[in-house]
């Protein structure tokens, strides 16, 4: 469920193209990506795909209600909800409707991107929402000649959250600190149009 309101792009970098459509409950079918994965996002609402989305928060809260209870989902293993970074309206409307949802933080290795993982992390202590970990985004590119990994935007930066005092991440089990590194996703030059390679250390 694609909730980043201003910068939808899930079914695009999926491949999924078209409008959805109701069904004979009026409720949204969501777009059927895979055999055990659909998706919605509201870029798929929208005749015109680039039109600019300017909404405050009233709005954005009654989409993003629409979204979890006018949807016809099915039987889910799991929901995943993609918010936009920060800590407004989108992931704050998550958090209060879904009472037992969890998050997943995403970042890139770079300190300014870090920044604004301690703040999530906060916000996600703020309003009692358990981490299950951090993925590290644009972690590495595979040198097309030889093979070897090259740290683009430097390396290591995510996974100061998952070790000692400086780790501000909440385990999913006890509520203490120190989640772990999930993974990272890093650039494959055989994937130029959709997707990314997860990997582990």
């Amino acid at each position: 469920m694609d909730v980043d309101l201003h910068g939808p792009d899930v079914l695009r970098m999926q491949g999924v193209e078209g409008v959805l459509d109701l069904n004979k409950s009026r409720k949204l079918n969501p777009a059927s990506v895979a055999e055990n994965l659909k998706a919605v996002s509201i870029e798929s609402l929208m005749p015109k795909k680039d039109d600019a989305i300017i909404w405050r928060g009233p709005l954005k809260y009654s989409v993003i209600q629409q979204f979890i209870g006018d949807v016809e989902w099915g039987e889910l293993d799991f929901l995943i909800i993609d918010s936009p970074p920060g800590t407004g309206d989108e992931p704050l409307t998550v958090a209060q409707t879904i009472s037992d949802a969890r998050a997943i933080i995403v970042t890139t290795p770079q300190e300014v991107a870090l920044a604004d993982v301690r703040k999530s992390i906060n916000f996600c202590k703020a309003v009692k929402m358990l981490i299950f970990g951090i993925i590290e985004n644009m972690s590495g590119f595979a040198c097309p000649m030889c093979g070897d990994m090259i740290h683009l935007f430097g390396r290591g930066g995510s996974g100061g959250f998952g070790a000692g005092p400086g780790g501000y991440c909440i385990c999913p089990k006890c509520g203490e600190r120190g989640a772990h590194q999930l993974g990272k996703a890093c650039f494959d030059r055989k994937c130029p149009k959709y997707g990314t390679m997860m990997t582990r250390e």
